[in-house]
């Protein structure tokens, strides 16, 4: 079969043939069909960013969809030729305070996460990829739509989980951060599924958010950051009919934290921010501002099993529309044009590589 290796970080990526897997005991033999790319994947394969790669040669890959070839030992409820989603959040399954956690075909998380990335160390970038069955998900009843489309849902995953981490509930606004980016953009469109009564959508340039303003339906209030704090709030707080009362902060590698801190002043008293970004800088908040507005910071990574089946009953139900995503895909062999492509990626769009049942391997 062929996988595209990774030798070492800073290496590139090289298509080869390797032998083809069989599941292990409570691990599932997927089919890959589809696989969405990261925007950072290009600085991940050159080592340029501080994750815990896997053992190497691995295959990179993070999310995915794919059919099962065939089911280890001790899987009760998969089956082969079921249609499932590659989760790549693998948390050990051990009746333990914080279970070892990890990233599959991206990084280790915990500190004693390194044995798991031993034991699969590979993505989903490979024509047939096993994992533990603890991470797919059903797609039972999606069989109709294309894969590159399901594939979407690896964007949705992230922010869908922090949302309802957030408590989000009906008739609440919403200040997404970030909404511009490859997941603040999916946020926003998460949270009108949740039920969001308005989405006031956070960003440093209009034309990506004007994607979400016709999706929203009225819902979505765009808002562009001037840099002035006061001017961002007041603004803010103006969109959101006086102050929201769940903010979602999702940027990436910002180096200052003012757009943060606009999102969180914004808040009503008693409102709620999650934080899933990846700002480098320190977040500095007074004790007494947060004490006197009762806020609660929420810091959250990833999402749960739950988040995941329920994304996927909303996608079924057409509640989170896929389609509104700019798909661009590319045949498996063309892998590098597709991560220059995903390195340009902003807003609703999304880049995927497809597998050999649908499309030349080459």
């Amino acid at each position: 079969m062929k996988a595209w290796m990774l030798d070492e970080p800073g290496k590139p990526l090289a298509l080869r043939d390797v032998s083809q897997p069989q599941p292990r005991r409570n691990a599932v033999l997927v089919r890959m069909e589809a696989v969405p790319l990261l925007s950072y994947t290009r600085d991940y394969v050159e080592g340029k960013l501080p994750y815990a790669y896997p053992p190497t040669p691995f295959s990179p890959g993070t999310n995915g969809v794919g059919r099962i070839v065939a089911v280890g030992e001790g899987v009760v409820a998969f089956r082969a030729g079921q249609r499932v989603a590659v989760n790549p959040y693998w948390i050990a399954d051990e009746a333990v305070r914080e279970p070892a956690q990890a990233l599959v075909g991206l990084t280790a998380i915990s500190a004693d996460s390194g044995a798991l990335m031993v034991e699969f160390p590979h993505g989903t970038l490979r024509e047939l990829a096993e994992f533990p069955a603890s991470t797919l998900i059903a797609l039972d009843g999606l069989d109709e739509v294309n894969a590159a489309r399901l594939a979407v849902l690896g964007k949705f995953s992230v922010p869908f989980g922090g949302l309802r981490r957030g408590r989000l509930s009906a008739g609440e606004t919403v200040v997404v951060n970030g909404a511009s980016g490859y997941f603040g953009s999916a946020a926003v469109l998460a949270a009108l599924a949740l039920g969001a009564s308005k989405v006031v959508a956070l960003g440093r340039r209009l034309e990506p958010l004007q994607a979400l303003v016709e999706q929203g339906r009225g819902r979505v209030a765009p808002l562009v950051l001037t840099g002035d704090a006061a001017q961002d709030i007041a603004a803010i707080r103006a969109a959101s009919g006086g102050g929201a009362d769940l903010g979602f902060d999702m940027v990436g590698q910002a180096t200052d934290a003012n757009a943060t801190l606009a999102a969180l002043r914004s808040l009503r008293r008693g409102g709620r921010l999650v934080l899933m970004g990846s700002m480098q800088v320190d977040l500095p908040i007074a004790y007494s501002e947060m004490l006197l507005n009762n806020w609660e910071l929420i810091g959250h990574f990833m999402y749960t099993r739950a988040d995941y089946l329920a994304l996927v009953s909303l996608v079924t139900s057409g509640q989170i529309p896929l389609d509104a995503v700019e798909l661009k895909s590319y045949p498996f062999a063309e892998l590098e044009a597709a991560i220059d492509a995903a390195g340009r990626m902003s807003g609703l769009q999304c880049t995927v590589v497809e597998g050999r049942s649908s499309q030349a391997w080459g």
